[in-house]
């Protein structure tokens, strides 16, 4: 699976996950070699919105190879483990990602 094929899945889910109205967060993903792309998740509104591009003040910023993040999504790495081994690298405010785990684990 390449970035681009990720990023359209993730943005199907995306546009089906109901979120509390109240959250609010700006989440930078940025994916490094291979497959290299910037994202930016959006949660505002009840709505989860995702976009190719890198936003201008993330709330939470979280780095990977383009491998590690397909293979977070295929469930085939485990994030605690990635994380602990610097294959994951997050900055800003570390409690938005798990606004963003639970959103997707629901649908994955």
């Amino acid at each position: 699976m390449t970035s681009s094929e990720l990023f359209n899945v993730l943005k199907g889910l995306a546009s089906e996950a109901r979120v509390d109205p109240q959250l609010e967060a700006s989440i930078f993903i940025e994916l490094g070699d291979p497959d290299p792309a910037q994202w930016h998740g959006r949660i505002s509104g009840g709505a989860l919105l995702l976009a190719e591009e890198a936003p201008p003040r993330p709330d939470l910023t979280v780095s990977a190879s383009s491998d590690t993040a397909v293979g977070l999504f295929e469930k085939k790495i485990n994030p605690m483990t990635a994380l602990m081994t610097g294959k994951i690298k997050v900055r800003g405010d570390v409690a938005k990602i798990m606004l963003l785990k639970d959103l997707l684990s629901k649908k994955n």
